[in-house]
């Protein structure tokens, strides 16, 4: 038996964390009797890898908001989910759905619109784009890579030449590239129809984010019935369904294809959801009432996965 006992773990490294976040998840667990640990660097995540490695340490819940600033953040995934704790997101679902050509794919396949794109393989070599891929792309193109995070390696406004697309690789060599449509939004009521769609175990919260000055605005329910926005609910959870993420966001675009209002998903799957709230950040920040829901909802879903297991034990 495990000498120790973590019921809620959250890992993210000292620099931009979001405070306020942070501190909603300690007070929920802290009122349902459940101890929680912030994780702050490499070195602590290596000493609770270790300790669940050995056997004198258990976790029931991880929330990996690591990312690239710990070296080992899939095998500390991994270690929490062999001794049988919940882990957000899954990181063995996060090794394969980060990639973004599959997430494209496995979207078109499962009916939804997508942006115009060409993959471009690691393999491939450099060319100048036809004149069929330029029609088919438009005037403006936009290539990024598969496996990228943020904005790194996306190149706005490509040329669609050989030497664009070999400087373009030169962010990731190995990596596959993703060759899109520059995606315009409509208007509504003079805001720009983009939008963040963050998904949290199911609850779904829709954000206003304009793609220039990032200020993001909570969809009240009216909006939704007003605008007609439901089919991003229906995007999210498809999303959720085909990747087996618990907790991400999505970027989607309203704009128009053929004469008629279309949703394209832009940035499919982030599970690193920007979390800092607009009480401490502005308007750049997120709304503070999907913050303190989120926060909520988390360590209710980490009481939840206990239980169940408990009462699994228990026959």
């Amino acid at each position: 038996m495990a000498l120790h006992h973590i019921d809620f773990v959250f890992a993210r490294r000292e620099e931009w964390i979001p405070p306020r976040f942070v501190a909603l998840l300690e007070a929920e667990c802290q009122n349902r009797g459940m101890s929680f640990l912030h994780c702050r660097n490499h070195e602590q995540a290596e000493m609770l890898r270790a300790a669940l490695g050995d056997g004198t340490l258990t976790v029931g819940c991880l929330v990996d908001y690591m990312g690239s600033s710990f070296r080992y953040d899939y095998e500390l995934g991994c270690a929490v989910k062999d001794c049988g704790g919940l882990v957000v997101d899954d990181p063995d679902r996060v090794r394969l759905f980060r990639d973004k050509v599959v997430m494209h794919q496995e979207l078109a396949q499962a009916g939804i619109a997508m942006p115009e794109t060409i993959v471009w393989r690691s393999w491939q070599p450099a060319r100048d784009l036809t004149i069929a891929e330029r029609d088919m792309l438009g005037t403006r193109i936009v290539c990024k890579p598969a496996g990228g995070s943020g904005a790194g390696g996306v190149v706005l406004d490509f040329a669609g030449t050989a030497a664009a697309l070999a400087e373009a690789r030169d962010y990731d060599p190995d990596d596959h590239y993703l060759l899109q449509e520059f995606v315009t939004p409509l208007e509504l009521d003079g805001k720009p129809a983009w939008f963040r769609v963050y998904n949290c175990f199911g609850r779904i919260f829709i954000c206003f984010w304009h793609p220039e000055t990032h200020e993001a605005t909570l969809v009240t329910p009216l909006q939704k019935i007003l605008y007609g926005l439901e089919e991003l609910e229906q995007i999210s959870q498809t999303v959720a369904h085909i990747s087996g993420y618990t907790w991400f966001s999505t970027e989607i675009c309203m704009t128009e294809r053929d004469g008629q209002r279309v949703f394209l998903p832009i940035d499919y799957l982030n599970n690193k959801c920007f979390m800092i709230a607009q009480s401490e950040f502005g308007p750049k920040g997120m709304p503070d009432a999907v913050v303190e829901a989120v926060a909520q909802e988390l360590v209710v879903q980490a009481q939840q996965h206990v239980a169940r297991r408990e009462l699994r034990f228990a026959f």
